[in-house]
């Protein structure tokens, strides 16, 4: 069933909006500013990066450039996926604005394909789990206080791990896999955050079309 896997990758969405919407609000975004930029951009890293940013009151520019450099990967995420889309123009760029980490990482069926239906529907629920965490958060303020306490910041990570091990079915999608973790473990303590992921990808995908 394609619900199934999708829900754990919602309900961390859902968590991870409510430590947004209270670390927004008490940058002083107050409600809807943030549950706006929540539906249109759509994308974690970004807006955490902005809010940073704002909180310390850093220009529009550098708000930019941060989320930006943060969203880079989508670089490498979008020219995986682009064979893949069809229809319309307005067809492609629908679902383009409903590829994540996580819709990404489901629809992957392995040898560059990749299942469309399960990319829009985790794509639609991780939307509306973090827009309406978002609100709630940004709504309740203090009272959800740190995320971290309770663990929910390592939600995604876990997700990931368990996904990666789905696909270390040979010799070759190990080396790659140690590739990833070696390039991002040298870089995380040095490099801005997304960096180490960026740059990771960016070598495992070299590597691969190598060998």
């Amino acid at each position: 069933m394609v619900v199934r896997p999708v829900l754990p990758v919602a309900a961390a969405d859902l968590a991870d909006g409510m430590a947004f919407g209270a670390l927004a609000a008490s940058a002083g975004m107050g409600v809807l500013a943030p549950v706006a930029m929540s539906l249109l951009v759509f994308s974690g890293s970004a807006q955490y990066g902005a809010v940073a940013v704002i909180a310390q009151h850093g220009s529009v520019w550098a708000v930019v450039v941060a989320a930006a450099a943060l969203n880079a990967r989508y670089l490498l995420m979008g020219t995986t996926i682009a064979p893949a889309l069809t229809g319309s123009f307005w067809s492609r760029a629908g679902t383009a604005m409903l590829i994540t980490d996580g819709s990404w990482a489901l629809a992957h069926r392995g040898d560059g394909r990749y299942d469309l239906r399960t990319l829009r529907l985790a794509g639609a629920l991780c939307l509306c789990g973090w827009t309406a965490g978002t609100a709630s958060g940004a709504a309740l303020g203090d009272v959800i206080g740190d995320p971290g306490r309770l663990g929910l910041d390592a939600a995604y990570p876990v997700f990931f791990l368990g996904l990666l091990r789905s696909h270390l079915k040979n010799a070759r999608a190990w080396g790659l896999a140690a590739l990833g973790a070696v390039t991002a473990a040298a870089l995380v303590f040095w490099a801005p955050p997304g960096i180490p992921v960026l740059v990771a990808g960016a070598a495992g995908a070299a590597w691969g079309a190598r060998r």
